[in-house]
């Protein structure tokens, strides 16, 4: 009996130690806090062609060149950002308003 009694003592204590560390943010909250992370999974792609242009840019010295790829880097960053969105705003979705 003393067992089973502990035994559901010590199931609480895990509960409560759970809800505790899951507990919900507001939605502006979870939004800045998923923002500020960085190695999204599916992100990997638009790093590398961020990397790979940035490094053309460095070693370019034509103007028209140079132009087309800062171009192409802010594309590259506008992508990265708005999928980013997208991904925090699933994530935090069913969040409460706040």
């Amino acid at each position: 009996m003393k067992k089973i009694l502990a035994l559901c003592a010590l199931a609480c204590v895990f509960t409560h130690t759970a809800s505790a560390q899951i507990r919900e943010r507001p939605k502006s909250e979870c939004l800045k806090a998923c923002n500020e992370l960085d190695g999204f999974k599916g992100m990997e792609r638009i790093e590398r062609k961020l990397v790979e242009v940035r490094d053309r840019k460095k070693n370019e010295t034509d103007p028209r060149k140079l132009e087309q790829l800062a171009s192409q880097e802010q594309e590259l960053v506008d992508e990265r950002d708005d999928r980013r969105k997208e991904v925090c705003s699933y994530i935090c979705e069913h969040n409460p308003a706040g």
